[in-house]
């Protein structure tokens, strides 16, 4: 009974903590918070931190061969905002006290991380200081879930190693739902939540990022009952969203401290019944704060882009449309390139533009010197095309593998119409 008061009283001061913090930020910074998250960014760039693998030979491993790759020639295209995310759940490629560092090589993807910090410094460094250089913002992006390591052992860290009941649940385990993602981290669990905050706390205080992103699509899973299919509830909701309190706390005192803000964006489902579905309470989130960014789609794209603008403008919180390759151009081989996609982008940025986005967010293009980083920031330049394409809301038995129902919040196009392929 004793330790149960004491829980319970230990929560509470934690509560009264991060509401006393929150209630901290001054004026004059929630103003600098404000007008920094309305800045105009006409393409954010995501990258998902492989230019740090697969060496080709006769490359030097060099800071300027690794900006090479994917970030340099990016000066002077529309990108004004590099989200960078430097590996899977606890084992990346940035330096820390929290996290391990990434350094494997496994199917000849050789990882040279480790190169970059015997230089003195690494690859969320590099980024920021290029970002910062050139004018362009650089956000440290999370995976709030990355369950690549469901079928590759080399990227399963080893706290999740350690912590076997952290997990969904074991390899061979068999889910009809949540993926089938048995690696995935169980939100539900207090020591998950204080382990996330933990992560983004270190890359906070250690960076001198222009803000972090939680990107909730990668993966969409985060309560044990999604994956069997029955109710994710609202007090799932409430944890998940006392974790955004959390940061947002966090965050504030970081801004204070260092004299500038740092913002908070959060990539999410465009549906909020879909989002609540997995334990994404986002409407909560924006009236109470928690979020200075709204980017919303990737694999599912469910309602008209009308509908999420609605929701930002209700919340004076900027709006951002994922393309994702992942569901434009392929699902089983999203960086694939093939020709005749390129209109297919530019009818997708216009009818977001059209709908009235801040902003067009690129995910799984990773090319700097592709054309797309030169047209689909501006409707202006974008490409005429003689019909509106019909949108594509991605594939419906995906959905159903993520959420049992997920495709029922579909309210754009027909799910069956395309799948995500051109």
């Amino acid at each position: 009974m004793k330790r149960c008061v004491g829980s319970w009283m230990a929560a509470a001061l934690c509560v009264l903590c991060i509401a006393a913090s929150v209630a901290a930020e001054t004026d004059a910074m929630k103003q600098a918070r404000k007008e920094a998250a309305h800045h105009k960014r006409r393409i954010i760039m995501n990258n998902d931190g492989n230019d740090a693998r697969g060496i080709k030979e006769g490359e030097p491993k060099t800071p300027e061969a690794f900006l090479a790759r994917r970030t340099t020639a990016l000066a002077g295209s529309q990108v004004d905002a590099i989200f960078y995310c430097t590996g899977v759940f606890n084992l990346y490629t940035h330096k820390s006290d929290e996290t391990e560092l990434r350094g494997h090589s496994d199917r000849q993807q050789v990882d040279w991380a480790w190169e970059l910090t015997k230089q003195g410094t690494d690859s969320l460094t590099l980024i920021t200081d290029f970002g910062h250089k050139h004018g362009v913002e650089v956000f440290w992006s999370m995976r709030m879930n990355d369950t690549h390591d469901s079928g590759d052992n080399a990227l399963l860290c080893q706290w999740k190693q350690e912590h076997p009941e952290y997990l969904m649940g074991k390899k061979g385990d068999k889910f009809p739902h949540g993926g089938r993602r048995w690696s995935a981290v169980n939100y539900a669990l207090p020591e998950v939540r204080d382990k996330v905050f933990r992560i983004l706390q270190d890359v906070c205080s250690r960076y001198d990022v222009d803000g972090i992103e939680l990107d909730f699509f990668r993966h969409p899973v985060y309560f044990k009952p999604q994956m069997t299919g029955d109710p994710v509830t609202q007090e799932h909701c409430d944890m998940m969203t006392d974790l955004l309190r959390r940061v947002r706390a966090m965050t504030v005192d970081v801004a204070a401290k260092r004299g500038r803000p740092m913002l908070i964006a959060v990539r999410v489902p465009d549906s909020l019944g879909f989002a609540k579905g997995i334990g994404l309470d986002i409407e909560r989130w924006l009236h109470d704060d928690l979020a200075d960014i709204l980017v919303g789609t990737c694999y599912f794209h469910f309602e008209p882009w009308e509908n999420f603008v609605v929701l930002g403008k209700k919340y004076d919180t900027p709006v951002y449309a994922c393309l994702s390759a992942s569901r434009i151009v392929s699902a089983k081989e999203p960086e694939s390139n093939p020709e005749g996609t390129t209109s297919i982008w530019h009818g997708e940025a216009a009818a977001a533009w059209k709908a009235g986005v801040n902003g067009i967010y690129t995910f799984n293009r990773f090319n700097p010197n592709d054309p797309l980083f030169r047209t689909l920031g501006s409707p202006a330049t974008l490409m005429k095309l003689e019909t509106e394409p019909p949108p594509i809301p991605g594939d419906p038995k995906a959905m159903e593998s993520w959420l049992k129902g997920g495709s029922a919040f579909v309210k754009v196009g027909e799910a069956a119409a395309r799948t995500g392929r051109p």
